[in-house]
């Protein structure tokens, strides 16, 4: 059973403020900090509410949760709802598991943009053959880096999570 939330404007009126409308949106001074002018923007298609000044935003909870000082769970019981939150544990799942993919990608994406860097720093002083053959394994690697980089700059998140099993393959 999914929780609705209630309508953020009469969540912020019923809290004693009178939000004006202009357009689609309603607009309030905001109650989290001084303000002389209405800074705070209240989108009832999006049921959230952003203030400019204080850069503070949210959902009707978390208007709650701000203007009382409450957790989140007390912000629930004043706003009578009972419901408890179901996370859907396969999304929940999925969700972790396509963060932890994009923090593989920023961190390998980095290490071989490092790797090149410092590759090319230190190889572009050479001066003889044998400091050349010093580094043959990794003038082997820049067309694999290149190769990399490549796929994570343009590939397809197909094309990534490829490259992923296949790095995690070799490892």
């Amino acid at each position: 059973m999914k929780m609705d939330k209630p309508e953020i404007i009469q969540i912020i009126e019923q809290a004693g403020f009178k939000p004006r409308r202009k357009g689609k949106s309603f607009w309030l001074s905001c109650p989290f900090h001084e303000d002389r002018t209405p800074s705070m923007k209240i989108d009832p298609e999006k049921q959230t509410f952003f203030c400019f000044g204080c850069q503070t935003g949210g959902d009707s909870i978390s208007f709650i949760q701000k203007h009382y000082g409450l957790s989140f769970k007390d912000a629930c019981k004043h706003l009578n709802l009972h419901e408890p939150f179901k996370i859907n544990s396969e999304a929940q799942k999925k969700k972790t598991l396509v963060k932890g993919f994009r923090e593989w990608e920023t961190t390998f994406r980095v290490e071989l943009t490092d790797f090149y860097r410092d590759f090319h720093a230190i190889t572009r002083d050479l001066q003889t053959w044998e400091e050349v053959e010093d580094f043959e394994d990794d003038f082997n690697l820049i067309p694999l880096a290149e190769y990399f980089l490549e796929i994570l700059t343009n590939g397809t998140d197909q094309d990534k999570y490829n490259l992923y099993k296949r790095i995690k393959e070799n490892e």
